[in-house]
Order: C-alpha cells, then structure tokens, then sequence
C-alpha cells in the first residue's frame, strides 16, 4: 500500500458544490487533496448560516433536485448524506392560479407518458392548448439537440415554443413554470437548447426522473459536515478561511497558489472551483486574454430572492405549492420538509427565481408585498401573525442560459497542463444547478486524471 508521499497532489481552489465533487473524485481516485476555501464553512451558492433575526440555522435558499439529477444524489451518497434528503416517490406538485388547484403529476405505469393523465386534467389551460402542448412535448422529445445544437443555442425557448404552435396562455401557464424555476430566467430569455435538455431529461424519461427532492437538514450538514468529513477521513485536507489571491506560473505551468496569509500551496495540479469572475482575476493579464479564458467573459449571472417568515401558527399543509399569475412563484413548507411541524407556528420559504423586478427593492417593500399575497392566497394566514422575517438577495445566483451561451462555457481542460476547471458554468449540457455543479467536479477531475497518474513514478 502506498502512503500520502506516494500520491500525486491536488489542490482543489473553491469549496462549493463543485470544488467537493471534484475533491472527493479525485480522493477515490488516489490523489493527494488539499481543497482550499475562502469562507469559514464549505458549501458555495448553496449553504446555510446562522440568522440572530431568526435564532437559527438558516438557508440562503430553496434549493431542490430530481430525479434525474444522478451524479448530486450520487455525490450525497458518498459523503454519507442522502439520508439527510428526501426524494419524492413520483412527481407531485399543487399549481395554483385564482384559488383553482391543479396537480401535475406522474402515472408510473405510463412510463414516457406519465404525465399524460395529469396533464389532460389540468386546469390552468384550456382543452384546444392542451393538444398544442402535447404536440410541442411530443416535438421535444424528438428534438436531437446534438445534430442542433448550433440553431437551438442561437434562439429563444420562446420562439421555439411559438414556432411549434404554442399560445401565450399555454407558455406562461405550463412552460415557464417549469423553466423558469429550473434555469432561473424566463423562456423568453433563456436559449431553448437549455431549455429542453430540462424538459427532456427532467420530463419526458423515467417517471422517477421527474421527482422533485429536497435536503431535510440546513444545507450546512450536508455540503460542509459531511463533505468535510468525508475529505479528512479519506486523509484529505481542507483549508479554510484563506483566500486564493494568486496564480503563480512556472513557465507554462501553475507552479503554486499564493493565499492570503502569504503562504504557497504546492501542488502536481490544480482544479480551479471559483467562480468564473474570480478565476480571471487571479490569471497573469496575457493568460486572462487567451481566446479560451477570455470566452469566459461573456458569462452573465441571474438573480434569486428568497423570503423566508415565521408564522405563529400553520399556514399551508403541502411541502410546496406553486403559483400562477402571483408574485409567489414556488412556496415551501420548511416545519414540514425538516421534520418540525410544530401545531404552534410554521416557518415558510418563498422562492423568487429570476427576480430581477425584487433584487433592488427595499427589503421592507418586499416583507410588505409578501405578506399581503400570502394573506390573499392562503386563507389560514389571514389570522396568522408574522413573528419573524428575513430577506436573502443572491445578485450572483446562477450563470444565465441565453441565447449563444455555448460559446462562452469552456471545457474543463484548460490550455495550462497542469490546471482544470470545474463550476457549473463550465461545459457540462447542464445548466447552473447543483447536479450542473457536481457534474463540473466529476469531469474536472476524470481528465486530471487522464493527463496524471495517481501515483509518483518512481
């Protein structure tokens, strides 16, 4: 058996979903790791944090996977967390548009066509669209986006839509409430290459596909308990609270990354896990201007608001409902998803995807208009009391899908031998969620590999 001197080194930059993905990859693999964050906990975008306001531990925001997503529900099964999750045994989510509830859900038995029955039940369009909107998911699911890549990255998912016959009605009623959630932006914004791998892989596969999941803990247990267990009982190492200030090159390699306190980590590789935005920061001025670095600067973000509020007694009994023609998009249940359905008070999350008409609005504004709609679309908050509140912006909380975004996501193999690039806006066919992350990770990691063997030759 060989020892850790025996080992290639690895440092891994970034402690996000990605920068774990990659460390614990590359940990199975037989590497050396050394993860380094700038925060004193690790988890990225997605993490939790203690709120004086609300005495607790709070998440910065909902977050929730699939079914399909297999490398995230993979991941949490190899640091020791999938217990502290909870997948839905088939998709089954409440719409509501004028008090008028609609369920969309699956029919295991149907496989492809599990969710025809719902479907045809649902309220929110009328029979005439509901013929247009089979045709169009019918038209999806026979879209080979590799042999169209090129047209499909160039143009809206909402010319697409309306290019398959879809109405206006049909689009805000069906297809954004299911793009909009899931790439952050609307389907008038987004490219529609994106916007059907969502659908095809999130709808039209396994009916377990469409399942929708949810951490049962605050996402602190997972990504930075159990990642950072996993990392240090492998014989990992973490280093947090230092920040990566530099790149420092060796002729045509990385020969070490400066931190903060003024120390070098050495390493065989490095795998960059910062945001875009940083990692060109820390390049020498002729690298950051190299065509593959320099295509990462048409990156754009979308933002996300979260509401969080404390009620003096329950409100809702879902998990979750969604709503329509509302500012509520989606509203989660957190007594119930965490396991403290406490009769005597309920703690709510509202989720604003793509908010950019919420992210420069007084937080007071914000308390005041959500409040008042919860008050009108749930009737049990009319008597209820508001006992605490907390407003999380994200200006920052996701790389936008828009059209020609293909050309500005670069591979995990850089043109530097020795460094690799992970993060979910890096070429992975998905778009910026967590499974997009850990993916990242994987791939990061997998062609390290092929240009370096775990261990020292000798």
């Amino acid at each position: 058996m060989s020892n850790s001197s025996d080992k290639r080194k690895v440092a891994v930059l970034g402690g996000g979903l990605a920068g774990l993905s990659a460390a614990r990859t590359l940990i199975e693999m037989g590497f050396d790791v050394t993860l380094v964050e700038k925060r004193p906990f690790l988890g990225g975008r997605a993490f939790s944090f203690y709120s004086r306001d609300a005495d607790m531990e709070v998440d910065n925001g909902q977050h929730v996977f699939m079914g399909c997503c297999t490398y995230y529900i993979d991941f949490l099964r190899a640091i020791n967390a999938y217990a502290d999750a909870v997948l839905q045994d088939s998709l089954r989510a409440e719409v509501v548009l004028g008090g008028i509830r609609g369920t969309l859900c699956s029919s295991p038995a149907l496989g492809p066509f599990h969710l025809v029955p719902s479907f045809m039940r649902y309220p929110h369009i009328g029979a005439r669209d509901k013929f247009r909107a089979l045709f169009g998911l019918l038209k999806a699911s026979l879209t080979n986006r590799r042999k169209s890549v090129e047209s499909l990255d160039s143009q809206t998912f909402y010319d697409w839509l309306k290019s398959n016959h879809q109405s206006e009605r049909t689009i805000e009623n069906l297809w954004n409430l299911i793009i909009l959630p899931t790439l952050n932006d609307d389907v008038r914004s987004v490219n529609a290459d994106m916007a059907l791998m969502v659908v095809q892989q999130g709808l039209l596969k396994k009916p377990r596909d469409a399942a929708i999941g949810y951490a049962r803990v605050g996402l602190g247990s997972i990504a930075d308990a159990r990642g950072r267990r996993f990392i240090e009982d492998s014989g990992g190492s973490v280093i947090q609270g230092k920040t990566v200030r530099s790149l420092l090159f060796d002729g045509d390699v990385v020969g070490g990354a400066q931190l903060s306190d003024g120390t070098t980590l050495l390493a065989d590789a490095y795998v960059s896990a910062l945001p875009y935005g940083t990692l060109l920061d820390l390049l020498p001025p002729k690298l950051a201007t190299d065509p593959f670095f320099e295509q990462i600067a048409g990156l754009t973000s979308a933002p996300i608001v979260n509401v969080h509020l404390w009620y003096d007694r329950p409100v809702m009994k879902d998990a979750f409902i969604a709503f329509l023609e509302s500012p509520i998009q989606w509203v989660f249940n957190r007594s119930l998803i965490q396991g403290n359905p406490d009769s005597s008070g309920q703690y709510v999350c509202i989720s604003l995807s793509g908010a950019w008409d919420f992210i420069n609005r007084p937080k007071r504004d914000l308390e005041e208009m959500f409040e008042e709609e919860m008050r009108r679309v749930f009737p049990l908050a009319r008597d209820a009391v508001v006992q605490k509140r907390l407003i999380i912006k994200q200006l920052n909380a996701t790389f936008r899908c828009v059209p020609g975004i293909a050309s500005h996501r670069p591979s995990q193999v850089t043109p530097i031998e020795n460094l690799f690039l992970a993060g979910d806006w890096t070429r992975t066919d998905w778009p910026s969620t967590m499974e997009g992350a850990v993916r990242s990770g994987v791939y990061a990691a997998r062609a390290l590999s092929e240009r370096l063997s775990p261990a020292k030759s000798r």
